[in-house]
């Protein structure tokens, strides 16, 4: 019966935060705050009452029409409240009733994951959920408007990070003394680069390719202006009140431009601009190898900050540490594996590969995962969009393909079969380690 309760809470409590990510779907393509004004109809600008806004609820009695105007409410509202609640509570079955996953990289024994519950575990599964539901909020978001809403993917590294802290977990990596050396030097390099940018030292990739408008929506778009042919370019972004969507292009920001594939007919050279990336790496990559020698090749500075590690000597602070550690690291895994990967491609091909919001949403599954899960996504995304991406191409009705849905996919795939995975890939894996080792 009590697990009953608690099936039933989580899902109410999912679809609630599935109606704030409907908040997050719609507004923050338009660049305004999530915050204010409070819900209000897009069409006539009446304030939402409180018993207009139930998840769910509200849409059905309402028959899925604002109260005040009577204008069509989109299906996409009570879609995503149910897809978030079914999410959340098929995470908590998942992983406290089911137990699909019983390993774990650098877990103890005594409290393995099998004697997990919500009681104990609940930092771990507010730090999952809230990547699962910010994966779905930017899978949306980019499926319709080739954008990336950095501050979700933000939001949910800084909730891992916090969880980490909080209370060590074992779905979550614990950092080796190493990797948490190699992974602080890495963030301060990262700081110093984007210091460097704002004094004007370092001056961003692409900036002179022209901002692209984002699309409408089919079910946002006017009557008056036709509907939109395959192979086009997305247009325009309707204004917020819902009366003048031809007032003005919403453009989109530059850090969170998805698949344009800029080349060099918008005037610029892709490889020389994704060099400036290179650059903007370059103190991270310095420092890091920097952490690691010193570590390897100094034993006093070895044993100093080993020493932060050990339970033994700091049974509170070093699990905690540790954890951190294996955050902040799957963090920068996450991230350079899509980096490294558009770097190499643009270099390649010539034209601008992948999108810096793919950057971000792999480095958000770092760190509340690890480094562990955003390189086997890295893997398993491709394998989940590559069916879709086959009939667009075949039927030619769209030319680019967002990768942040196929990212989201990945992810939850690799969150429920992880232990199937990791036996799979185990025995590779440690045969290339001994190789490369000697």
């Amino acid at each position: 019966m009590v697990e009953i309760l608690l099936i039933i809470f989580v899902f109410a409590l999912g679809t609630c935060i599935g109606s704030f990510l409907n908040v997050v779907i719609y507004r923050m393509p338009r660049d305004e705050s999530i915050a204010w004004p409070p819900s209000h109809c897009p069409s006539c600008g009446r304030h939402i009452r409180w018993y207009d806004n139930i998840p769910i609820l509200s849409w059905l009695a309402l028959r899925g029409r604002c109260r005040y105007c009577k204008t069509s409410i989109s299906a996409q509202y009570i879609i995503v409240e149910l897809v978030t609640g079914l999410l959340v509570v098929g995470l908590y079955a998942a992983y406290f009733i089911e137990r699909v996953r019983v390993l774990g990289l650098g877990i103890n024994d005594r409290a393995g994951p099998a004697q997990l519950n919500i009681l104990t575990a609940w930092p771990m599964f507010i730090a999952h959920a809230a990547l699962v539901c910010g994966l779905l909020a930017c899978a949306v978001v980019d499926w319709r408007h080739y954008i990336v809403p950095l501050p979700v993917m933000w939001t949910v590294a800084l909730v891992g990070v916090a969880a980490a802290a909080f209370r060590p977990h074992p779905f979550l990596a614990q950092g080796t003394a190493g990797q948490a050396a190699v992974a602080v030097a890495a963030c301060v390099g990262l700081l110093i680069s984007l210091y460097a940018v704002r004094a004007g030292l370092l001056r961003p990739s692409f900036l002179e390719v022209p901002d692209r408008p984002v699309g409408l929506d089919e079910d946002e778009r006017p009557r008056s202006q036709p509907r939109r042919r395959a192979g086009d370019r997305p247009n325009r972004l309707p204004e917020a009140d819902g009366h003048d969507p031809q007032a003005r292009p919403q453009q989109r920001r530059k850090e969170q431009r998805q698949s344009v594939g800029a080349t060099a007919d918008d005037g610029i050279s892709p490889r020389r601009e994704v060099l400036r990336e290179v650059l903007f790496l370059l103190p991270a990559a310095v420092l890091a190898m920097a952490a690691w020698a010193l570590l390897h090749y100094v034993p006093a500075a070895n044993a100093w900050w080993s020493g932060w590690f050990d339970p033994a000597r700091h049974p509170v602070l070093g699990p905690r540490v540790a954890a951190v550690g294996g955050s902040v690291f799957g963090f920068l895994i996450g991230g350079l594996w899509i980096w490294g990967l558009r770097i190499v491609a643009t270099l390649a091909a010539g034209r601008e590969a992948m999108g810096m919001g793919d950057v971000h949403i792999l480095a958000g599954v770092g760190a509340v995962a690890g480094w562990v899960v955003p390189s086997l996504v890295f893997f398993a995304a491709p394998v989940s969009g590559v069916a879709v991406a086959l009939y667009l191409f075949l039927t030619r009705r769209q030319r680019e393909l967002p990768y942040g849905p196929w990212l989201a996919i990945g992810t939850v795939l690799v969150l429920l079969l992880y232990d199937v995975l990791v036996r799979f890939v185990e025995p590779g894996a440690t045969g290339l380690v001994r190789l490369l080792s000697g």
